[in-house]
């Protein structure tokens, strides 16, 4: 079979997409050697795939979202002779009318939508956002298969897109490979990052549906209802959302981190935090549950599917719910301790080759 897969987004720094394809790709090739995979994207960044025999790449380096996808992509895709396409995202081509799975990682901007989801002007982004839902429904409809990192997501396919069951495919994503716990934190980062213990993390983006505000003013609450200052560490990336967010003097920002930190910073933190409304893997949490931290998470969407028992769970639009969940992992080491435990046994059953795996079973779906 000649698997094409677009590429565009690999690697980290088109982050938690970026990754999938990355590790999506790495592992599938592998596993399926006598399929010839063409894969388009940027050559310098798809250069450690050179060496297997079973791929070609093709510079392909249409802006994401653009027009020009539209127009330029599928000529692209239909001089390679390819018996199925796989988009990793909605945002198939529309004029490719070949075999072609699409993934989808969620429907945030189905459920989180208004101008306060959005720094564009209005009129801006309601064209943007009108464009979307024609182009993501006309993709479900017509795509061979669709494959979706949780039930939750598949469910939703279902009920309220109605989407055919048949041609959907559950496939868990996971953690990095080479993420691991460390015995012996450095303390000597706590300094370069400005943080003070006893801190919680959160990781991710700061839009609306994260629900940061509310992870805020429950630390906000909690200090000045207790003797401890507790810190807030936000691992988050520059946006125009900051200035939305809610001011506070427990709030530490310590931007981008690399990978090589990240497993001291996490083993320091009383727990990572994971308030969203929307959520369309949850992803941080597993890698929390790798490097041994404590997880307290949001009881919405795909979280408890994802997490099983090895969160803490609160609700999101409660407040006080929060900031109990909070008190209980300050003062209860026996607590941590469970958590700490049932997140290293939970993490293992999620695997970038399983994901690969489920991914092949959704291509031979769509090429029989």
């Amino acid at each position: 079979m000649k698997i094409g897969i677009d590429a565009r987004l690999y690697g980290p720094k088109h982050t938690g997409i970026g990754r999938y394809v990355q590790e999506l790709v790495s592992q599938l090739i592998p596993l399926s050697p006598k399929d010839q995979f063409i894969i388009f994207g940027d050559p310098k960044l798809l250069s450690d795939l050179e060496s297997f025999s079973n791929v070609t790449i093709v510079p392909l380096k249409t802006p994401i979202y653009s027009l020009a996808e539209q127009l330029i992509n599928p000529f692209i895709f239909y001089s390679h002779h390819l018996d199925l396409l796989h988009v990793p995202h909605f945002n198939a081509p529309l004029l490719y009318f070949k075999k072609t799975i699409i993934t989808v990682h969620d429907l945030i901007k189905h459920l989180s939508t208004g101008p306060d989801t959005t720094t564009l002007p209005s009129w801006q982004y309601h064209i943007k956002h009108l464009a979307y839902r024609f182009l993501i429904n006309r993709n479900l409809k017509t795509s061979t298969a669709i494959i979706t990192p949780s039930h939750y997501w598949k469910n939703y396919l279902i009920t309220q897109l109605k989407v055919p069951s048949a041609k959907i495919f559950v496939t868990y994503e996971a953690v990095n490979a080479n993420l691991k716990p460390v015995d012996t934190p450095d303390k000597s980062l706590l300094k370069k990052y400005s943080l003070k213990k006893p801190y919680i993390i959160y990781t991710g983006n700061l839009y609306p549906h994260k629900n940061v505000n509310l992870l805020i003013k429950a630390v906000n609450s909690f200090n000045a209802n207790h003797s401890l200052n507790l810190k807030l560490g936000i691992i988050a990336g520059r946006s125009a959302f900051h200035k939305r967010v809610a001011k506070s003097d427990a709030i530490i920002p310590l931007g981008y981190v690399p990978d090589q930190d990240l497993p001291h910073i996490y083993a320091q933190a009383l727990a990572l935090v994971q308030p969203s409304l929307i959520e369309g893997f949850g992803l941080t949490g597993l890698e929390a549950m790798k490097l041994k931290t404590p997880v307290v998470s949001s009881n919405a969407t795909c979280l408890p599917e994802v997490y099983g028992q090895a969160a803490l769970y609160f609700d999101p639009y409660d407040q006080q719910d929060l900031e109990e969940k909070l008190s209980w992992i300050v003062k209860e080491h026996d607590l941590r301790q469970r958590l700490i435990d049932r997140g290293q046994s939970h993490v293992t059953g999620f695997s970038w080759t399983k994901t690969a795996r489920q991914t092949l079973k959704a291509y031979k779906y769509a090429f029989k």
